[in-house]
């Protein structure tokens, strides 16, 4: 069996219903649709913890954040784990990794993940150097950070983008397989783009930003009533939040753009064809609904947990072209990559192959898990920027208190989601009736049954993945 081309673009922060297959019509993505035309959009994918590094750890193991820990933006993969760019080198592949380092230590031996490591974003760090004392500091009271039009602003994704290319049009690689793995930074904030791009989004309809009841933020966690009281953006009008929105909507076609560029590159190159094609995003964001910006380490609204997938296999793979509701969860990527490679991991993981789906199979998962937080005392799963100066401050300035921080889960199905937090009240929403998440049901005695039922699956769940034992035999002295 011939071993596909295979490309990854993982996307930042891009929430699944700010792209137009799941059925947005305000936003404009053509060059993801035409993929979806060739393949399968995935609907209900889910990340198994909101924010990158945990999200990119768990996808490219096939763990789940609790497995080995890899819960927190400060703990990164070695060596000694598993890793699907690693196994895919190891296997014949050559890599090109592109973009952003969000999962290895910097200990790791970069040569056994990759045959080629391009990363514009570790150069363009590199030489920004800033006097903290000049920096502008950041009104505490004021978290929008406008900063109003400029003339120009780091490209670094079309960089990235058009150094794979190169990478693909360079004819010494022709003889072998290439897996092109790309972490783009787009759409994450800060929220920033070209006009030409706002210009592709029709402002007058986009959808107004989701707002709470002073009761129902009652019965919300205590951290994300923490964000928005740090944030105040509650003081910005609908038309406001709905700029942020139209902003993002336009880094997402920015970002649409530079995928259509890479697509007929491999087409140029007679390669389309021969190419299994992924592209996702690890987690979303809350652009201005709930009066928020940004991301949330342990809360699990569908903005942020509900994310883009959508696969275009290559050819001679069986494919029902459409969009798919099978519940999905983004560790089943690195199965479904292996698996249609032809290859057999040598270690344990949890992911389940998407290749009966993509061949028109619509049932996979009864339920979708995501996870984050931390327990007392366990300080150092706190982010970093505790001080007002620091532009994450007023996320990460509620990590440091308790119950605010609390370990969570989530368990989901098409109905209800259900969230067990360790310090402070738990969830519940029925989301047929309430998509965005605003009224908590877990005192309803209606629900009770299903609540018990959601937490003996997560019980289930925590016995079948709360830890790996290595395939191999350790010798004694």
């Amino acid at each position: 069996m011939k071993k596909p081309n295979i490309v990854m673009i993982v996307a930042d922060q891009w929430r699944a219903d700010s792209i137009s297959y799941t059925g947005n019509e305000t936003t404009y993505t053509p060059n993801i649709d035409g993929l979806v035309e060739e393949g399968v959009g995935f609907s209900n994918a889910f990340c198994q913890l909101p924010v990158c590094v945990p999200s990119r750890s768990s996808f490219l193991t096939g763990w789940y954040p609790h497995t080995k820990g890899f819960r927190t933006m400060h703990h990164l993969m070695g060596e000694e784990d598993p890793n699907l760019l690693k196994t895919l080198k190891k296997e014949g592949y050559h890599v090109y990794w592109g973009g952003r380092n969000d999962f290895l230590r910097a200990d790791a031996d970069i040569a056994k993940y990759c045959s080629t490591r391009d990363n514009q974003y570790a150069e363009f760090f590199k030489n920004i150097k800033k006097d903290k004392n000049e920096a502008e500091q950041p009104d505490i009271f004021d978290y929008s950070h406008y900063v109003g039009e400029k003339e120009d602003y780091p490209k670094l994704d079309w960089e990235q983008i058009n150094n794979a290319i190169e990478f693909i049009q360079d004819e010494k690689y022709e003889n072998e397989p290439f897996c092109v793995y790309l972490a783009l930074s787009l759409p994450h904030p800060p929220y920033q783009v070209e006009q030409k791009w706002l210009d592709k989004i029709n402002k007058d309809e986009l959808p107004n930003p989701v707002r709470l009841t002073e009761e129902e933020w009652k019965e919300k966690p205590s951290i994300l009533r923490g964000i928005r009281e740090n944030q105040k953006l509650y003081n910005w009008s609908d038309e406001q939040l709905k700029e942020m929105k139209h902003v993002y909507y336009a880094m997402g076609s920015e970002l649409d753009s530079y995928i259509g560029e890479l697509v007929d590159t491999l087409k140029e190159k007679n390669v389309y064809d021969d190419t299994l094609f992924i592209f996702f995003s690890d987690h979303g964001d809350y652009t201005g609904d709930y009066e928020i910006a940004e991301k949330n380490q342990n809360t699990f609204e569908d903005m942020l947990t509900n994310v883009p997938l959508v696969i275009k296999p290559a050819k001679g793979m069986p494919v029902k072209h459409r969009v798919t509701e099978a519940l999905v969860e983004l560790i089943d990527i690195q199965a479904t990559i292996l698996d249609m490679a032809g290859i057999q991991p040598d270690y344990t993981h949890f992911g389940k192959s998407l290749k009966s789906v993509l061949e028109g199979n619509n049932e996979h998962r009864e339920v979708v898990f995501s996870e984050g937080g931390r327990l007392e005392g366990e300080d150092h799963c706190m982010d970093a920027g505790h001080d007002p100066s620091n532009e994450y401050w007023a996320r990460t300035i509620e990590q440091t208190k308790m119950p605010q921080h609390t370990k969570a889960m989530m368990i989901r199905d098409y109905s209800y989601k259900y969230i067990y937090r360790l310090y402070e009240k738990d969830e519940f929403y029925v989301l047929n009736e309430d998509p965005t998440e605003k009224c908590n049901k877990i005192d309803d005695e209606r629900y009770a049954s299903i609540i018990q039922s959601f937490k003996e699956k997560m019980l289930k769940h925590f016995f079948e993945t709360g830890d790996i034992v290595p395939q191999r035999y350790d010798k004694r002295t």
